[in-house]
């Protein structure tokens, strides 16, 4: 899915970083794709999703909720929502493009809670 983002801070030290605002939601994440010059306070087309550095870290949760949730002052995040094919809806959705849930087929249409180690950021091209 497609959010229109609000830049919110560029890390001058590490050049992928970027913290975003999306629907009131901040978060902050590594750039992997951007065909173009950002700047702070501009506000632009992205893509959301995640990477897992290690192992995928998943479980079924009672309560449906959706929430993002950074994990310290880390990267890491905990994203809970509802798990659907290729993607889970934490409030914002997050593609799956290396297809981690296709291994919890059992947990599709749950709600569930996943550990990620990171968030991508996929700028997107309006030319």
């Amino acid at each position: 899915m497609i959010y229109e983002c609000l830049i919110k801070r560029l890390n001058p030290l590490i050049e992928e970083e970027a913290t975003i605002e999306i629907n009131g939601v901040e978060l902050t994440g590594f750039i992997s794709i951007c065909p173009y010059e950002i700047k702070v306070g501009k506000s632009y087309q992205v893509a959301i999703g995640f990477t897992i550095l290690d192992e995928l870290i998943i479980h079924e949760i009672l309560e449906e909720k959706k929430e993002i949730e950074r994990i310290g002052s880390g990267y890491d995040y905990y994203l809970s929502g509802l798990l659907h094919a290729g993607k889970i809806d934490a409030g914002l959705v997050f593609t799956d493009d290396d297809e981690y849930f296709a291994d919890f087929l059992k947990l599709k249409d749950k709600p569930v809670e996943i550990k990620v180690d990171r968030i991508s950021l996929e700028f997107i091209s309006t030319k």
